[in-house]
């Protein structure tokens, strides 16, 4: 199965709050969690075998630079689920590029306008396919 790695600006934690819940912030995250799930869902059949991971620092890989951020891996039931072209992760990064998200919550920069933007100047969430897993 094909394994993805999201990494984000945006707070995708999984605060999995209960019904009675009135914390915002938890019933927040859990919103932009739910609506990235949902958006991959629209495509494909996906799992994930771990919460996202908050960390906070030098960005991973190509990317630069110094914030909050959340990474975040799961894997598809079917090969090329998003490849567009020779782009593996194409065709997710268009599904996701300016969905909304609620912002203001525990990421250190103000993502403005309060989507998530996967092209453009004001990048903020990325996708590489990391393997197959067999």
């Amino acid at each position: 199965m094909p394994t993805y790695e999201l990494i984000t600006l945006v707070d995708i934690t999984r605060s999995q709050p209960k019904r009675t819940d009135t914390d915002k912030l938890r019933l927040a995250q859990q919103a932009n969690f739910n609506t990235l799930c949902q958006a991959i869902g629209l495509r494909s059949n996906f799992e994930y075998y771990q919460n996202p991971i908050q960390e906070t620092g030098s960005l991973p890989r190509d990317i630069g630079g110094k914030a909050t951020y959340w990474r975040w891996t799961f894997v598809t039931e079917r090969d090329d689920t998003f490849l567009e072209g020779n782009d593996q992760t194409l065709l997710l990064r268009k599904d996701l590029h300016y969905i909304p998200i609620i912002d203001g919550l525990n990421n250190s920069v103000d993502i403005d306008p309060a989507v998530f933007s996967t092209e453009g100047k004001n990048i903020n969430t990325w996708v590489y396919k990391l393997s197959e897993l067999e």
